[in-house]
């Protein structure tokens, strides 16, 4: 999942007149325009795809998130669902590839509170079944979507890989890409590039750095400038919702209470 980041001269959310609006559609279901607006606005974001690349891997997915305002193409994130076994034990993962998000819209939240929709339908449905996101990366910014939102999720910083989670990481992986699976490693390197962020999109600067989360992207994942995915999974379970929802909600708590001319200090301002 590789979300366009926000350009330092768009307009904070707060700013724009309209919100996004998220909906999931059958990919069956797209029609030649929204097609057409979907790549139209994938290319702005990356280098070295193309098109016939780009409909080969939507033709492999099951829906798509479409992200509007007014009736325009905003953002959307192509989805698939697919099941497995691992060291002995069934699991389902939900896969999100091709994702961007008009950078004016940065940081609202319509495609994580879509997608989240989307991922706890799917747990829902496997009630007995270990449910997971997984996610490949050559972005910072999608890696801290992971980071920040899934409680468990792996790989991360604080802690090492245990057994289950990467054989399950493993098994997905050598599944869907096993000529460029570097299972030493967690990463996918291509040989030929399938597709690369603009150089001005995402840059991993001195600063950032300093973050923990970030520094172990860069760490973990040396040539995501040319490509390079990491492979990462997250746990879809009751907690995740908990977790997001709480999160929202104290969001709102704290608009309020701004607006009211207060100001809330605490590790969340």
């Amino acid at each position: 999942m590789r979300p366009a980041p926000q350009d330092a001269a768009a307009p904070r959310p707060s700013d724009l007149a309209r919100r996004l609006r998220g909906r999931v559609v059958a990919v069956d279901a797209l029609g030649g325009a929204a097609r057409e607006a979907m790549w139209a606005l994938f290319s702005r974001y990356y280098d070295q795809v193309t098109r016939a690349t780009f409909d080969a891997d939507l033709a492999k997915k099951r829906h798509v998130i479409l992200l509007e305002d007014a009736g325009e193409l905003r953002g959307f994130s192509t989805l698939t669902v697919t099941r497995g076994e691992a060291l002995g034990r069934r699991f389902v993962a939900v896969f999100s590839g091709d994702t961007v998000l008009d950078a004016a819209y940065w940081g609202q939240t319509a495609l994580q509170r879509a997608f989240l929709g989307y991922v706890m339908r799917t747990w829902a449905r496997h009630p007995l079944t270990p449910v997971y996101w997984f996610l490949i990366t050559k972005g910072w910014r999608t890696y801290l979507l992971l980071s920040r939102n899934f409680p468990e999720h792996w790989p991360r910083h604080d802690r090492p890989t245990a057994p289950w989670p990467a054989a399950v990481l493993d098994r997905l992986a050598s599944a869907m890409y096993p000529e460029a699976w570097r299972p030493e490693r967690g990463i996918l390197e291509f040989a030929d590039c399938p597709g690369r962020l603009r150089e001005e999109v995402a840059p991993i600067t001195p600063d950032l750095l300093r973050h923990a989360d970030i520094r172990f992207f860069a760490e973990r994942n040396p040539g995501h400038a040319r490509g390079d995915e990491l492979c990462c999974l997250g746990r879809v379970h009751l907690p995740l919702a908990v977790s997001y929802l709480s999160k929202l909600a104290w969001r709102a708590v704290r608009r309020g209470f701004r607006r009211g001319g207060g100001r809330i200090h605490s590790a969340h301002s």
